[in-house]
């Protein structure tokens, strides 16, 4: 913009200062009179104010209507526009360039012609006019000008512009609306970062869940709890849970230590963005060993949110007793898991489309109750900038755990130690070099060790991977992955050979006892199917073909489609499951279909069926569910499963939960009808989360240690110190919006928010919006931190009295006298330091500060026009706002054109 108001701002200054000699020249012709009389006079004026459709360009323009027609200020009218088009009185024309500097514009009074390139335009003397410092277009002439088409309305003082070609104003709207789709605002680069730096000691963060049912005959009683800590503890983040069986005993419990830094800093001067101590799992190697649990160690320095071609994203997370979860890819239904395992779910292999993905958790609790959790996960081709090293190691005793608690697995390879070491390097941009060595033991097979080389390279808008590995056992495999996105559909293939026994835990989806592989393949397809209306239906292809050493051929097919249909919104999947040779040896096609609609803002309403397809057509289960949300604290949810077949069995259900503001309660009942069997179940749930403001536990709704939390404290700052004082009063109302949620801050300034996951960023948006008082402002509304199980994060906002400034610029004629002008660009400097305040003059020469903080500053041009312009200001002027904010009139800045620079 600053380049547009350069040529503008030129051309205007220029003339401006020539204007007095000008006059004498007209007033002294007499023959010129009738040449430089204008078809409207004084009486003709009328302020307009100027919309682009609902974007408001000016308030008042100064428009001239007559007998001849409506005239507007060609000069004023482009700086609106910002577009380069400078009017010189002195020689009755204008000039500039249109969008591009190849669309030269020139309007000449003297000859009464108009030239654009390939064009020449011969207007009438009623069309154009000099007057006012600026040339008068009529509407009509205008129009040929410039890609614009205007409708202008006397009576109301309105006039309506349609652009026939995108102006600057326009683009720059497009450009936010972009952003807007992207889940971004166009201040979004302005975050300001909150350190959450790790401690000795924190007050840990608790969950709790206390679940026991009855039953008819007495027989199946149950009574569960689960309990989830986390905190600081040794400069570190420390997480531990603990669960029971059915029986109320200690089945499970696990802990761990872990730092995390997105920047690379998680272990200071060894780097590292992820690293763990405790109940830990290691990295899968792109060939050869996978990701396995244990108690040992892990490091990574690679990015948290970015994965490759060879390597499978394995999502594990936190359950609460009584948790579903759903998995969305890009808005497709891939996977769900109904029950926890050991208090976690679990998602091996999650399919992803090349590039960006947006990997969507929904829980759902037993009575109905939903949150979310949002990743963006970057699936590339895994390449390192040049230069540049990372590495992951884990070591690990498989399948035990820190304490040795419940019924341990009786795997032939429980205990065994799993060693995994994997490193990139940064050859080129365009190619990457990878090794790695694991020892680990597969089930059903010996321990054993194996080395791979790797290379990952970008071919023109192809990514390719390509690994070989071999064990000391006499196995060997290799491995070529390819990927691009043509036409907007990602395309995924990976192909494997296997020799001599070797075992790819990989591509079976963690330790197997199955037999080894022979080869392998995979293709995933993902992308949109167009419908009529401009609409898209999300889809998604996934083929595996594996071959084993024994004869066996499994082929494996998933079709999915997630899209909304009015008011439903609709999944669908069909599956394909083919094996052949050895003992077993079938074809069977599968299907299922959810829908799910809103019947009112409280009502939600879901149901579905699953069926298989051949080799016998039959419904297999079908259930529908309606959850009912009563007031914002209590929510009931009634079921239907109809089990079909001839096993046939129907199941009744209903919950009531009550959503207290410190803990969750909950009935569940269900009936069996052919068993005619009962159950009664009564679950509780809160967090205890500690409020940094008074020092103490407060108990809370579930939620604070499966994630970050973060506290707020708003307050008016009345000394500018930036530290909270005692005497100093809160500011209510301010909303922040978080990744779990808006909160709003109380009468003492303080909100807290927790369950905000454990990804690389989070970000807050605070809006003060809902304040009453109008002169208060804060500092930059996005803070981002980097969230963690029973990390608090601490916003301070503090909030000064703002002012209203006003100033006016002027531009000195050679003769000494000024006039407004407009569109000039100035700026208020603090003098304390911060980003400059940016303001443009008005037509009246007005220039307006809103929200402007207490203190100095320094009031300067727009630095970009003022060197392209060579003008400058006349005196320094300096704004002093006091602490009690109100309306300061700041007079005057007179601008002078700098002559001898220009020279």
């Amino acid at each position: 913009m600053s380049s547009v108001w350069s040529a503008t701002f030129a051309v205007v200054a220029a003339t401006m200062c020539a204007l007095p000699a000008a006059a004498q020249t007209n007033r002294t012709d007499p023959t010129q009179a009738s040449v430089n009389t204008p078809p409207f006079g004084a009486d003709d004026l009328l302020w307009m104010e100027l919309k682009a459709g609902d974007v408001q360009l000016t308030d008042t323009m100064n428009v001239y209507s007559s007998r001849s027609g409506v005239f507007v200020p060609l000069g004023e009218f482009a700086r609106l526009l910002d577009l380069a088009i400078g009017v010189f009185p002195a020689q009755r024309r204008a000039e500039g360039w249109v969008l591009a500097p190849d669309r030269q514009l020139t309007v000449d009074l003297n000859s009464r012609t108009a030239t654009l390139p390939g064009r020449r335009i011969t207007f009438t003397a009623d069309q154009a006019a000099i007057y006012a410092d600026d040339l008068y277009v009529r509407l009509d002439l205008l129009e040929q000008l410039l890609p614009v088409r205007l409708r202008a309305d006397t009576a109301a003082q309105f006039m309506e512009l349609t652009a026939t070609e995108p102006l600057p104003f326009q683009q720059r709207e497009a450009r936010a609306r972009r952003l807007a789709q992207a889940g971004m605002r166009p201040d979004d680069a302005a975050g300001v970062r909150v350190a959450t730096p790790y401690r000795l000691f924190s007050p840990p963060a608790f969950d709790v869940n206390v679940g026991g049912q009855l039953t008819r005959d007495g027989v199946n009683q149950a009574s569960r709890y689960d309990i989830r800590a986390a905190g600081d503890l040794l400069w570190a983040g420390f997480e531990g849970y603990v669960g029971s069986n059915d029986d109320g005993d200690i089945s499970d419990v696990r802990v761990m230590l872990s730092r995390k830094d997105p920047r690379g800093h998680a272990l200071g001067a060894l780097g590292g963005t992820r690293a763990g101590l405790g109940d830990v799992f290691t990295p899968s190697m792109p060939i050869g060993a996978a990701g396995f649990g244990g108690r040992g160690v892990f490091y990574t320095s690679a990015p948290l949110e970015n994965v490759d071609l060879a390597t499978p994203l394995n999502l594990r997370g936190e359950l609460a007793l009584g948790e579903e979860v759903e998995l969305y890819v890009n808005e497709v239904l891939q996977a769900a898991q109904t029950s926890p395992v050991q208090g976690r779910y679990e998602f091996l292999d999650v399919p992803l489309a090349f590039g960006l993905n947006t990997i969507r958790l929904v829980f759902y609790g037993s009575q109905g109750q939903t949150r979310e959790v949002v990743r963006r996960i970057n699936f590339g081709a895994g390449q390192v900038e040049a230069g540049q090293f990372r590495l992951r190691l884990g070591a690990v005793e498989q399948g035990l755990t820190v304490f040795d608690v419940g019924e341990r697995s009786l795997a032939n390879s429980t205990g065994e130690a799993r060693l995994v070491a994997m490193a990139e390097y940064g050859v080129s941009s365009a190619l990457t070099l990878a090794a790695g060595v694991a020892r680990f033991t597969p089930e059903g097979s010996e321990a054993r060790s194996v080395g791979m080389l790797g290379l990952r390279a970008s071919i023109g808008p192809i990514a390719a991977q390509l690994d070989a590995a071999r064990d000391d056992v006499g196995g060997q495999g290799a491995t070529l992955g390819l990927a691009a996105r043509p036409f907007g559909v990602s395309i995924l293939g990976r192909h494997s050979e296997y020799s001599g026994g070797f075992i790819d835990e990989t591509r079976q989806l963690g330790v197997s006892s199955q037999a080894a592989l022979d080869r392998a393949s995979d293709l995933r397809l993902d992308g949109q199917v167009g419908l009529p209306g401009g609409s898209g239906v999300p889809v998604s292809l996934n083929l595996r073909r594996l071959e084993r050493v024994n004869g066996e051929r499994v082929v494996n097919g998933e079709l999915r489609a997630s899209a909304p249909v009015g008011r439903f919104y609709a999944s669908s999947s069909v599956a394909l499951e083919d094996e052949r040779g050895g003992a077993v040896s079938r074809q069977r096609w599968l299907g299922a279909s959810d829908v799910a609609t809103l019947v009112s803002s409280r009502l939600q309403l879901r149901g579905g069926v699953s069926y298989e397809l051949s080799p016998d057509a039959r419904l297999e289960t079908a259930y529908a569910t309606a959850d009912w949300q009563v007031s914002d604290t209590n929510a009931l949810r009634f079921g239907v499963i109809k089990a079909l077949g001839p096993q046939g069995e129907t199941s009744l259900q209903a919950s009531n939960l009550w959503r207290a503001p410190r803990f969750d309660l909950a009935v569940n009942a269900s009936y069996e009808t052919e068993a005619q069997e009962w159950r009664i179940g009564l679950q509780l749930g809160f967090g205890l989360s500690f409020d940094p403001f008074d020092r103490r536990y407060h108990v809370t709704r579930p939620g604070p240690a499966a994630g970050g939390a973060v506290a707020v404290n708003a307050w008016i700052d009345e000394n500018g110190d930036g530290l909270r004082q005692p005497d100093e009063p809160g500011v209510g109302g301010i909303v922040a919006e978080t990744p779990s949620g808006p909160v709003t801050t109380d009468a003492d300034g303080q909100a807290l928010a927790v369950g905000l996951g454990d990804s690389a960023s989070a970000r807050v948006r605070l809006d003060p919006g809902n304040v009453d008082d109008p002169f208060l402002v804060a500092g930059a509304p996005v803070r981002e931190f980097v969230p963690r199980p029973g990390g608090l994060a601490v916003i301070d906002y503090p909030m000064q009295r703002s002012a209203e400034v006003e100033l006016t610029g002027r531009l000195r004629r050679a003769d000494g006298s000024t006039r407004a002008l407009a569109a000039m660009g100035v700026e208020l400097v603090p003098e304390n330091g911060g980003a400059p305040i940016a303001g443009r003059s008005d037509h009246a020469g007005v220039i307006f500060f809103e929200d402007v903080r207490p203190g100095v500053y320094t009031v300067r041009l727009d630095p970009e026009q003022a060197r392209t312009l060579n003008i400058r200001m006349v005196t320094p002027v300096q704004v002093r706002v006091p602490a009690t904010g109100g309306f300061v009139r700041a007079g005057a800045v007179e601008v002078t054109f700098d002559q001898e620079a220009a020279r």
